[in-house]
């Protein structure tokens, strides 16, 4: 077993290294690495729908969608991400449970009784510390999870808590939320996050056979850094691979009653039906003229918007009643 740990904290270069290892490296490999700030969704999940926009917009969050399935998920400097790639003969066999096995006993030997959950999660007195989701590829599995260690709760609560999840309709996969701590909390005496990223290493390195550190290459990290640009930095990727969805809501104006129904592909707005107080105004169609193959994203709606200088309603207000 490869074992490596990324120097990067970019969300985008960590999540392309666990592609590339899953497509290019044949041995197993455990692979810990940890983010700066960023909302991580599921393959199958509508990006928008599970972030709070404004919050990720005003605190540059980023946001990334994964390769695996399953829910949405904060990361931070003080959360740890770990992933096992493996190449088996029969991967209908295959317990995803087993992958979670050491990190539980990393905790045991911390004092921290856990559990793994029926969805592979990993629980501590009733409290979710650690995601789980899963990518199979031919022979080919990746099994990978967060760790909260020490992450900055609040924000992780901002940033995947989205005021208007209710008036989205479509497909896409829903996160299930649970109770979260952070391992920290369960620590009789707190240590700092390297000190638990060591353990969890040395521990692999231990109870492994022939495992051993690995460090990337130049030749690695560029293909990484190409990855990195070409799919898991792109608006393509991260939003526009979500499934079609409709949105629809009613917000009160100081003008009237303003009722928003949007249709998004790829990420796009295809069609749009704005009516203020029941009906179509001149100033109402210019928007949904305006809106018409526009990013459904704050920073493009916006820029548009205030291009148009004979609509009252403040863009705090509009963009409140689009996102």
């Amino acid at each position: 077993m490869l074992v490596i740990r990324s120097l990067s904290t970019e969300p985008a270069f960590n999540l392309a290294a666990e592609e590339y290892l899953f497509r290019n490296f044949s041995d197993d490999v455990f692979f810990l690495y940890i983010n700066s700030p960023a909302v991580v969704v599921g393959k199958h999940q509508n990006a928008m729908a599970e972030i709070n926009p404004f919050y990720v917009a005003e605190n540059k969050v980023k946001v990334i969608r994964r390769l695996s399935g399953g829910g949405a998920v904060y990361h931070d400097l003080g959360n740890l991400n770990f992933s096992f790639h493996q190449t088996v003969a029969d991967t209908s066999k295959v317990s995803f449970k087993k992958f979670n096995e050491p990190i539980v006993e990393v905790l045991k030997q911390m004092g921290i009784t856990a559990e793994v959950g029926k969805r592979n999660d990993i629980f501590v007195d009733g409290y979710k510390v650690s995601g789980h989701a899963e990518h199979v590829f031919r022979n080919r599995i990746m099994s990978h999870g967060t760790l909260l260690f020490n992450s900055d709760r609040k924000a992780l609560s901002l940033a995947i808590k989205n005021p208007s999840f209710a008036h989205f309709q479509g497909k896409a996969i829903q996160s299930v939320r649970s109770k979260v701590a952070n391992i920290v909390d369960f620590l009789h005496v707190p240590v700092p996050i390297d000190q638990f990223v060591a353990q969890i290493q040395e521990h692999m390195l231990n109870s492994e056979s022939n495992a051993e550190m690995y460090s990337f290459t130049a030749a690695d990290v560029e293909k990484i850094e190409n990855l990195s640009t070409e799919k898991y930095n792109t608006w393509n990727w991260n939003f526009g691979y979500s499934p079609n969805y409709r949105f629809e809501k009613s917000t009160n104006t100081k003008f009237g009653k303003l009722d928003v129904e949007l249709s998004i592909e790829k990420g796009i707005i295809v069609s749009s039906s704005i009516l203020l107080n029941g009906e179509q105004t001149n100033e109402t169609i210019k928007i949904q003229q305006m809106l018409m193959q526009c990013m459904h994203n704050i920073e493009q709606v916006s820029a548009e918007y205030i291009k148009l200088d004979d609509f009252n309603i403040e863009l705090d207000i509009f963009l409140s009643c689009i996102f």
